[in-house]
């Protein structure tokens, strides 16, 4: 008899509902606080489109947090119902709790039964990450390719983004305060990095449209791609100057758009463009 390994990942993976359904991966919900408010990031509690529109008068910004733990173990023991071992997939340990959360909720498992990963990526960087382990599963891969499958794509995806504000950052408190201070008053529009864990600024630029320039110019120095993924935070006009410009480098029917999920996006802000890719090997 096959031995069935199912990927488990979060909603900031950002994969689209019909690709989670095809691949049978199981996508665990964040939590936003709005006002008071707990709203679990699962695609029906809050659109994606209002959330954007709303966030930019926001006087006070929504905290995130992981899944509830309760929440987070009745989904991972549901998908293990199914399977003979999980993949358990999450964001940067460095970023998120999301992490140990899903440590904590697997705890009640055999420690056989199940192996955590930190992708080291969010946003649709982790979803090809995802979709390419789901994808070795189907095969019937061991663990072991998988794992390996896993790793070269860790190596090969990076993400990027040019943000519109750094106000959500200052407010978030996920970079310095002064620097971000500055790039208000000064109207910087950074282009920022996420490889590997490690989020890094690329460039500190005048206009958000010479930001998106330079991110395109990115996309295309990272050629051949073997995925391609343009995200935005409500800005689909942007998101589609880039997947046209991009189209020199990846077939363009091939490219997935994403809206950015509320969680990731309410740090980085609304109006904001990035791409996530994988190389070639």
């Amino acid at each position: 008899m096959a031995h069935v390994i199912k990927v488990v990942t979060d909603s900031t993976c950002d994969l689209p509902r019909e690709w989670v359904e095809q691949w049978d991966i199981t996508v665990i919900p964040t939590l936003l606080q709005i006002d008071g408010q707990s709203l679990l990031d699962d695609g029906v509690q809050i659109s994606r489109e209002e959330y954007y529109r709303r966030l930019p008068a926001m006087k006070q910004l929504p905290t995130t947090s992981a899944c509830p733990l309760g929440l987070s173990r009745d989904l991972i023991a549901r998908a293990k119902a199914g399977a003979d071992h999980l993949i358990l997939l999450t964001p940067p340990a460095s970023l998120s709790a999301i992490y140990n959360n899903f440590r904590l909720a697997a705890d009640e498992m055999a420690p056989g039964a199940y192996t955590l990963i930190d992708s080291g990526q969010t946003s649709m960087g982790l979803g090809w990450i995802a979709l390419g382990a789901a994808q070795a599963a189907r095969t019937g891969a061991s663990l072991e390719t998988i794992r390996q499958r896993i790793d070269s794509l860790k190596q090969r995806t990076h993400v990027y983004a040019a943000l519109s504000t750094l106000e959500n950052l200052r407010r978030s408190g996920r970079v310095n305060w002064l620097i971000a201070m500055a790039g208000t008053l000064l109207q910087i529009k950074p282009l920022i990095r996420l490889y590997q864990g490690d989020v890094s600024l690329v460039e500190r630029i005048r206009t958000f449209r010479r930001a998106t320039e330079r991110l395109i110019q990115l996309g295309k120095a990272h050629a051949p791609l073997e995925r391609l993924a343009v995200l935005h935070t409500n800005n689909l006009e942007d998101a589609h100057a880039v997947l046209n410009a991009l189209s020199a480098v990846f077939p363009p029917e091939q490219v997935v758009i994403r809206n950015v999920n509320p969680v990731l996006g309410t740090h980085v802000g609304a109006k904001g463009v990035g791409i996530a890719l994988v190389t070639q090997v």
